[in-house]
């Protein structure tokens, strides 16, 4: 199984952000090292110092400044990584950096569920949380590419209805996960929420 942790270098909130990211890099040292773990960094062209060369990293150096829809930037990251990088995992799951799963639900759920396209969990408005997810990775190289990020961000249509909207078009077999365990500090433009997904 491949897991790609995604980051985004960026100055707003430095010290928040540096420190939930090696919280997170900490926990999959000790809980998921016998994965096949990638670090995408979707801003910056350097690897970040926290890292200190524990996982291969990778960045897509596709940042789009222009855009206000993040999702699109992420999208981006992920196609370019899928164009560049030979993938042989069947199984590819998507985590946001700054996350950080409280144990390990999410993939004793995959593993005792075999057999799915796509494992996530609803929102509640027909999208899916994409702050971890998985999905097959034939899927999800042929989403990031088929999707159009350009016009998502144009559209202001998020990643997580984009990806409710694939696996929808395509028939995927979804198992629908009643939780993540995962706690977030989600914030937009400087509001602060901490969440228990």
């Amino acid at each position: 199984m491949l897991i790609l942790v995604s980051s985004a270098e960026i100055n707003y909130l430095k010290e928040m952000r540096t420190s939930e990211y090696i919280k997170t890099i900490d926990w999959i040292t000790n809980n998921l090292s016998h994965y096949n773990i990638v670090w995408l960094e979707c801003f910056s062209n350097e690897e970040p110092p926290y890292l200190k060369g524990k996982f291969p990293f990778y960045c897509s150096n596709s940042h789009n400044k222009n855009y206000r829809n993040k999702g699109s930037n992420l999208g981006n990251s992920l196609k370019k990584f899928f164009d560049e990088c030979e993938v042989d995992d069947d199984m590819s799951v998507q985590i946001t950096g700054r996350y950080h799963l409280l144990d390990n639900y999410f993939f004793d759920t995959i593993e005792k569920n075999p057999g799915y396209d796509l494992y996530a969990k609803d929102d509640g408005h027909n999208q899916y949380f994409t702050g971890c997810f998985a999905l097959k990775t034939k899927y999800l190289i042929e989403w990031v590419t088929e999707t159009d990020w350009d016009y998502l961000n144009y559209a202001m249509i998020n990643i997580e209805k984009s990806l409710w909207n694939y696996s929808r078009k395509k028939n995927l077999k979804c198992y629908e996960m009643d939780s993540i365990h995962m706690e977030c500090n989600i914030f937009g433009n400087g509001n602060l929420d901490r969440i228990f997904v």
